[in-house]
């Protein structure tokens, strides 16, 4: 059996195996929304929503400057980002993906009320090793302003 690279699907997915695959085979629109965050203007970081419409859930990426982290402004970057995400988006979820050697985004989201969910174990290969990924979750109830 042969294969190709493309970019595109070249099959189409039949309508009653969608169930099978993520809300983003029926919606046709963007679905991540960005905030970017300046400072000075200047921008000093992001937050992307990968979103999940049907199901009021977003995975969250950040990232802060090098030149800006340890100040907490990634902390403060987040706690914006989330309460943008539970009041405006009226979204019921967030999840986040973190490598398990990145300590200071692990200890941001629990500091912020996300709990772990779960580990992927060995998910990430960096420099010769394997590494978990932890899966964490924050439920629009849970959370704190």
């Amino acid at each position: 059996m042969l294969f190709e690279i493309s970019e595109n699907e070249k099959v189409e997915i039949a309508p009653s195996d969608l169930i099978y695959f993520s809300e983003t085979r029926y919606l046709k629109t963007q679905r991540r929304i960005v905030l970017n965050f300046i400072e000075s203007e200047k921008v000093i970081g992001f937050v992307t929503f990968d979103m999940r419409y049907f199901n009021k859930n977003a995975y969250i990426t950040y990232y802060l400057l090098p030149e800006k982290r340890g100040m907490g402004k990634g902390k403060e970057m987040l706690r914006k980002a989330i309460e943008f995400a539970f009041k405006e988006l009226n979204l019921r979820r967030l999840t986040a993906e973190v490598y398990d050697y990145n300590v200071s985004s692990k200890k941001v989201l629990e500091k912020l009320g996300f709990v772990v969910e779960g580990v992927v174990r060995e998910g990430k290969y960096h420099e010769g090793k394997y590494y978990n990924i932890i899966i964490y979750g924050l439920l629009k109830g849970e959370w704190k302003i």
